[in-house]
């Protein structure tokens, strides 16, 4: 099975948590979305293991450029990644890190570093990149964890400025069971000048034991998933019969996929169809086509996304 771009997908599902380091600041844009996605937490009440303190010398630990004066903290409960404390500060050079820290144990869920000096050139090759991400994964991350992930791609991400150096986007996909989430797995940017990791984000929520009683077998085929879909197309007035007719399958994968989008606090998991596609409307060489999941268990539609102009 391939897993190719799944994680491209991800992304676009997901409601993203942070979007990016402002490219001169280095401050944090957040969007709408994130504040529906966190409840804050009171400190003295909560019941954690880890305090602001640990927190707050985890990053020191990990990042001796920081200003002790400047860093922040907040506890929250946040939908991706539970309890945490999401910490900021600045560097001696003025930039920014922002990191999540588990309230629970300690683990480094995820850090934006925007700290490192850069001249605008790219001296890491995507051989290099991949190698610094393997082995910063293997300083983070467990044994156990290593061997449940699979790479996914290396992309490189040309420079946002003539100033500015590109990156190396990472990601890995959580195997579970053979098959691919598309919410877990671990994601990390690579300097492309430095070789240093700008980002890291890991998440790992889906429910092993909820998955262990669904069937891995599908009880219907990618090929009645499609007649689905174009039932699903040709009901739909915008789309019709004769768009729904023309339907060009560009691949076919199963996955993992939490709730669907008729629900929004539906966080039950499902196998599922991830199929893309294009139809006549579409360019053939189109680099977005539209994507569906269908539960290959009840051919339930848990997601239709199909953007035209």
């Amino acid at each position: 099975m391939k897993y190719s771009q799944i994680f491209i997908l991800t992304l676009a599902l997901a409601s993203a948590i942070f979007v990016a380091f402002a490219s001169e600041e280095g401050g944090i844009i957040f969007t709408k979305e994130d504040a529906k996605q966190t409840k804050y937490l009171d400190p003295s009440t909560a019941d954690v293991n880890i305090s602001f303190e640990d927190a707050k010398n985890k990053l020191i630990s990990e990042n001796p450029e920081v200003i002790n004066e400047s860093i922040h903290g907040e506890l929250i409960d946040d939908d991706d990644f539970g309890i945490i404390w999401r910490i900021s500060s600045k560097t001696t050079n003025g930039k920014s890190i922002f990191a999540g820290i588990n309230a629970s144990n300690g683990e480094r869920l995820f850090v934006y570093d925007g700290s490192k000096n850069v001249q605008g050139s790219s001296n890491i090759s995507k051989d290099d990149a991949l190698k610094i991400a393997e082995e910063y994964i293997e300083s983070k991350v467990s044994a156990e964890k290593i061997n449940e992930i699979e790479l996914e791609d290396v992309n490189y991400i040309g420079p946002a400025a003539d100033d500015l150096p590109g990156n190396y986007h990472v990601s890995y996909a959580r195997i579970i069971r053979g098959i691919p989430s598309l919410s877990d797995g671990i994601l990390l940017d690579v300097n492309a000048e430095t070789g240093e990791v700008s980002s890291y984000r890991k998440r790992w929520s889906m429910d092993e034991e909820e998955i262990a009683l669904i069937d891995t077998e599908p009880s219907i085929t990618d090929e009645k998933a499609v007649e689905i879909l174009k039932e699903f197309m040709s009901n739909e007035p915008p789309i019709g019969e004769e768009k729904a007719s023309t339907v060009k399958v560009i691949s076919s994968n199963l996955v993992w996929k939490e709730g669907d989008w008729k629900d929004g606090d539906d966080d039950e998991t499902h196998l599922a169809w991830w199929i893309r596609f294009i139809d006549s409307s579409f360019e053939r060489d189109d680099s977005l086509p539209a994507s569906v999941l269908i539960d290959a268990h009840s051919g339930e539609m848990l997601l239709f996304d199909y953007s035209r102009n």
